[in-house]
């Protein structure tokens, strides 16, 4: 049998020690190491000079804590930090980041030279998150900032920006500074808003919300290029499922129209017939209406608190066609009214806007009156019995109209003002005229010419 060695069953203390620091956890090792340095430094005076054992790598220094002998070359009694450092041409100066290992500082230092060798490495600016919010919705009011076509924003829009920012966005980041939020600090927003039951669309809102900062932070700083990173590029939002338009058929909007009271026909009229919009038709004035040429001139929108502004986009100031039945309604309604020149086509007087309330209330009211009698008359299908319908969906229904009628697409997106016939396509091409057995019929044509050629 074959017995062990004296030095096998006696091992030195040092090999014993590193079986001991084997069993510990990482947490337990650095404890355990700090302990012992510190004994050493009580113990043996003579080698206070002693250095952390791990050498520090290039661009990248050890921090002490502000008592810690280590800050006077004696042994350290504390848990020391990691400061690395790249130079940035563009800043002219050292960017810096501290961690709390030492590994960490070495990859944080190779990925912002990696940057730095192709140009894209910035000092951290010192406006935070909350600081650039509430700067950019000041300049945005003023005109200074503006939307993406060069106009200034509406105040609808410039009022959602500004709740996305103030209720979801700085809480969340408010401390952070701009350049220090990250891709993932984003996406892990989204994953809560979403937690919270927040709509795939109010999501989207809210985003876009944040990327206008990042998008204007060079206005928002006065500094050329300040951000060569966008954190909100790259994101992964939820699917929008979007609710399908409530269109009405011809025959339902022409009931819809007769079972309001005489005062609201014209109204609900020019949105399912000319497809203004809600701010529109508040802001129509009589000047702008020809009758003899069967034609509205949209030259102006309005804002429930600021009152009259431009149309929503530049395109949004247009003509647009007056039909024979919507004729005889304006006519009547203007004559029973008695307005003229700059008075409001559809206010509650020559001057004030009508309030969308008391309207969408006496619609409503005459809506189930009309629907309880042809209940009770029980002459029509249930699913063609007339249901409420609001004033943006009756402009979906004018879209759907124009296009049954043969109306080009050109022509329909430049009655409804949209900013670019893209939209139109997008939001109305399903209603296009044509579908898979006239396309079929077409197809079949074309291969019989060319199989007799």
């Amino acid at each position: 049998m074959q017995h062990l060695s004296s030095k096998e069953t006696s091992p030195s203390p040092a090999v014993g020690l590193w079986r001991i620091v084997g069993c510990l956890t990482p947490e337990q090792t650095r404890r355990f190491a700090r302990e012992i340095k510190l004994l050493a430094s009580a113990t043996s005076p003579e080698q206070s000079s002693v250095q952390p054992r791990t050498r520090a790598a290039e661009g990248v220094r050890v921090r002490h804590s502000q008592w810690c002998p280590g800050r006077r070359d004696a042994a350290c009694g504390c848990s020391p930090r990691w400061e690395a450092w790249v130079y940035s041409r563009k800043d002219r100066g050292k960017v810096r980041k501290t961690f709390s290992e030492h590994w960490e500082a070495k990859t944080w230092r190779h990925q912002q030279l990696e940057l730095a060798s192709i140009g894209r490495l910035r000092a951290p600016g010192r406006h935070t998150f909350a600081e650039a919010a509430s700067l950019w919705v000041e300049m945005a009011k003023e005109g200074q900032i503006r939307n993406r076509s060069g106009r200034r924003y509406k105040p609808s829009a410039l009022r959602t920006i500004e709740g996305d920012l103030r209720l979801h966005l700085v809480p969340s980041l408010g401390a952070k500074v701009m350049v220090g939020v990250t891709r993932a600090d984003l996406q892990r927003l989204v994953g809560s808003w979403l937690a919270k039951g927040l709509s795939p669309s109010k999501i989207r809102s809210i985003v876009n919300a944040a990327r206008v900062l990042w998008r204007d932070l060079d206005l928002l700083t006065g500094q050329d290029d300040p951000l060569l990173i966008d954190p909100t590029r790259g994101l992964r939002l939820p699917a929008s499922t979007g609710r399908r338009e409530r269109i009405a058929t011809p025959d339902e909007a022409r009931r819809l129209i007769e079972a309001l009271q005489p005062q609201d026909r014209a109204l609900w009229a020019t949105a399912m017939y000319a497809g203004l919009r809600h701010g529109e038709l508040r802001a129509l004035q009589v000047r702008d209406v020809d009758l003899e040429r069967r034609r509205i001139d949209v030259q102006r929108g309005w804002d429930q608190y600021e009152g009259e502004i431009d149309p929503k986009s530049e395109k949004g100031t247009r003509p647009t066609i007056i039909t024979r039945s919507l004729q005889h309604l304006l006519a009547k309604h203007l004559q029973d009214t008695g307005r003229i020149g700059t008075d409001l086509v559809f206010g509650d007087t020559p001057t004030n806007p009508f309030r969308s309330d008391r309207v969408y209330k006496r619609a409503r009211k005459a809506w189930a009156t009309a629907r309880k009698r042809e209940d009770h008359q029980n002459t029509r299908p249930t699913a063609e019995r007339i249901r409420p319908i609001g004033l943006q969906d009756c402009r979906h229904t004018a879209v759907s109209q124009m296009l049954d009628a043969g109306i080009t697409i050109d022509k329909v997106s430049r009655f409804i003002g949209h900013a670019s016939i893209t939209i139109t396509i997008d939001r109305y091409g399903h209603l296009l005229p044509g579908g898979e057995v006239d396309a079929l019929a077409l197809l079949d044509a074309y291969h019989q010419r060319t199989e007799s050629e």
